[in-house]
């Protein structure tokens, strides 16, 4: 039953996160459409550092959630497997908010040397597991 519990808890707190995530990258593509200067590239460069964080948080949760679906399912027996529709819920979100990371990592920049340092941040983003920026 604890298992059970967990699991609820930790696809709920998931969904939770992408719809944060979510909310911010919707805020910054509405108020920068492109990066004109510092500190819309200041603004792109915390979008980034929330998002890096939120998704290493989400991995570790997703993670946690599915060990609890297994041993609830171990518990239960098979009708405890029709409770993977919570965790498939989850990444589905998860997945709406990687087409907005996507659109933001796209934007146009006004000069070389802000194309320099956002490639740099997407670089970041894309590769690296924490933020170096």
């Amino acid at each position: 039953m604890l298992f059970r519990f967990a699991y609820i808890g930790l696809c709920l707190l998931s969904i939770a996160l992408s719809f944060y995530a979510k909310n911010q990258l919707e805020r910054f593509l509405q108020t920068n459409t492109a990066i004109t200067n510092e500190t819309s590239l200041g603004d792109y460069k915390n979008l980034a550092r929330v998002a890096m964080y939120i998704v290493l948080t989400q991995m570790l949760l997703l993670f946690c959630a599915f060990g609890s679906c297994v041993f609830s399912i171990f518990q239960q027996g098979f009708k405890g497997a029709f409770s993977l529709f919570l965790l498939g819920f989850a990444v589905a979100f998860a997945g709406q908010v990687g087409e907005l990371e996507e659109k933001s990592r796209n934007l146009t920049c006004a000069t070389e040397e802000l194309e320099n340092q956002y490639k740099q941040i997407t670089h970041t983003w894309r590769k690296k597991a924490l933020p170096d920026f």
